[in-house]
């Protein structure tokens, strides 16, 4: 019988990688070891023709995650040829566990719950691949939006009015609203080098209760200024995404970004919100 915390990773990975076979308690057998490797849960795609492989283990106990379980996840990911792979922990991890992932010749992290019992999928280490070279046009829109994430909504996104819209439960409460816009509005500009203009909406709660509309529509070199970036270097390589963006993504700077661009709307049905300039 699955635990609560593994129903929770099983869809957390199904919304992160929607096209994708998702197995769980699954069972490799290791190329350099020859021994049946137990892989949590294991993440299969293809990209370009070519399968990837993707690999989670989860630690739930008491503890930080320390440098001993990262040396043997790195030692599991290369015994099995994973593409990249996810260390999950309900508590924590040590500094030296970080910089030991951070340094591995294999693309790893380690991915920790949040208050709400919820964990975000980084859906980037699987399509790093694609980013570079991606054509501005309605097709390459909406298909990267749907590999982003499943709660892309393409109805009432808009691509000649360059509009990304999500539904509901993308984000929970207002402070993850601002925070997923600040990190959509910069990975629209990474994927797409074309894009000087972007408008996103996210649905979310606010403290009391309310439904509320959360927008905000913005040009690249502002963004840019605003958190004294270069996108086009984000774009290069994974490791700039997650070590020069989301690593420096801090509350002061979500709630800043949040004073200056975010509009907010109420709403009561989110079939009848309308997302446009």
């Amino acid at each position: 019988m699955w635990k609560k915390y593994e129903i929770e990773v099983y869809e957390a990975l199904k919304l992160a990688y929607p096209e994708c076979e998702i197995e769980f308690n699954d069972s490799i057998l290791g190329i350099y070891s020859k021994a049946e490797r137990q892989i949590d849960f294991s993440i299969r795609g293809t990209i370009a023709g070519k399968r990837i492989l993707g690999i989670v283990d989860c630690k739930f106990y008491n503890k930080n995650v320390d440098v001993k379980g990262v040396e043997s996840f790195i030692g599991m990911s290369q015994d099995v040829n994973a593409n990249f792979g996810f260390l999950i922990t309900n508590n924590g991890y040590s500094q030296a566990s970080k910089n030991r992932i951070k340094f591995s010749n294999i693309k790893l992290d380690i991915l920790k719950f949040n208050e709400f019992g919820k964990i975000d999928i980084p859906v980037d280490y699987f399509f790093n691949q694609n980013i570079k070279g991606l054509q501005l046009s309605k097709y390459e829109f909406i298909k990267r939006n749907k590999h982003n994430t499943a709660y892309f909504d393409s109805e009432k996104s808009d691509y000649f009015n360059r509009i990304i819209c999500f539904k509901e439960r993308y984000a929970e409460t207002e402070y993850y609203a601002y925070k997923k816009l600040l990190e959509n509005t910069i990975k629209a500009f990474r994927d797409f080098e074309q894009l000087d203009l972007i408008n996103i909406f996210i649905p979310a709660n606010k403290d009391n209760g309310n439904k509320y509309s959360y927008s905000c529509e913005i040009k690249r070199h502002i963004i840019q200024d605003f958190l004294k970036i270069n996108i086009d270097f984000l774009r290069d390589d994974i490791f700039n995404w997650r070590e020069d963006f989301l690593k420096n993504l801090n509350k002061d700077t979500v709630y800043s970004f949040a004073r200056q661009f975010v509009m907010e709307e109420p709403y009561q049905n989110y079939n009848d919100i309308i997302c446009k300039k």
